[in-house]
């Protein structure tokens, strides 16, 4: 990587952060614009110098690690500006903003809504409760859950494919060839339960982790699979909660519910796991069948 190069990433950093913080009229950042712009140019100053001095070096990883780095806090920084200058994160602070602003496209509503859950996996900083709650809100918990599940599945395999694609590429600029495919080897046969538990439960960043997947060793079809049945289970449970009308907490039937929800999540993800070989082998040879006797008619 050339001196220039990452010399004009680090510049791009440094102009997106003032820009960025610039664009705050009153709160804590307009309050300590200046030193907040002062301390991000420092750090994506030394960053950038670190990755220039690395360069050449007979390891490095060291300089990969830094450019990396520096890239990402540019392109992130890059994002959140253009982001912030089209208002479209003023209107997202809340459940409620975000339905009004959804509201406001009329009978496109549902169509835009969808657009929002694909970008909220891929590239939008919103959390999954606001846009989930938002579908609530305006669709009920059943149309809003279909809503979510049609644009978050969509982006899940969109994210999948990216990593699949670029970050393979990146691991193995990174680490190596021989490396990463000993770290491949390694996890491979584990991934899969990991992931599973992963994505049915609220606690990981599973739109992160949609990109991580792509450089692992779970197949394009597994996780086709393993998301549809992952993603469908956890956007209805947290549609379901959050209107607390269909399965309330407060009643001896709906904690039973919830319960026979949970150990159903669990039957099902032991069985991904142990079963999820045969079951992409059947899915394989099944629409290997289908292809076949579809060429057979034409």
């Amino acid at each position: 990587m050339s001196v220039l190069t990452v010399s004009l990433l680090g510049c791009a950093g440094i102009v997106f952060a003032v820009l960025y913080i610039e664009t705050f009229s009153n709160g804590f950042v307009a309050e300590y614009a200046t030193v907040l712009i002062t301390v991000s140019s420092a750090i994506i100053t030394v960053l950038t110098m670190l990755a220039i001095m690395f360069i050449g070096k007979t390891s490095g990883i060291l300089h990969k690690l830094f450019f990396i780095t520096v890239f990402l806090i540019s392109s992130v920084l890059a994002a959140l500006y253009i982001l912030k200058i089209s208002g479209f994160l003023d209107k997202i602070d809340s459940v409620e903003d975000l339905r009004s602003y959804i509201s406001s496209y009329g009978s496109y509503a549902a169509l835009a809504f969808i657009l929002i859950q694909f970008l909220q996996v891929v590239v939008l900083p919103i959390p999954a409760f606001i846009t989930v709650g938002a579908g609530v809100l305006l669709f009920g918990p059943f149309y809003g859950a279909i809503y979510s599940c049609t644009g978050i599945i969509l982006g899940s395999l969109v994210a999948f494919f990216i990593g699949r694609l670029f970050g393979l590429k990146v691991a193995r600029w990174l680490v190596g060839q021989e490396n990463l495919e000993k770290g491949l080897k390694t996890i491979k046969g584990k991934d899969k339960i990991v992931l599973t538990f992963m994505f049915l439960f609220p606690f990981f960043p599973d739109d992160i982790l949609c990109f991580v997947a792509g450089i692992t060793t779970v197949s394009p079809l597994f996780f086709v699979i393993m998301i549809f049945i992952t993603r469908i289970i956890s956007v209805f449970a947290s549609s379901y909660s959050m209107n607390n009308s269909i399965i309330p907490y407060d009643t001896w039937w709906g904690i039973l519910l919830w319960i026979i929800f949970f150990i159903i999540t669990i039957l099902l993800t032991v069985l991904i796991y142990k079963k999820g070989d045969k079951i992409e082998k059947k899915f394989s040879n099944f629409l290997g069948k289908k292809k076949n006797k579809k060429s057979t008619n034409d």
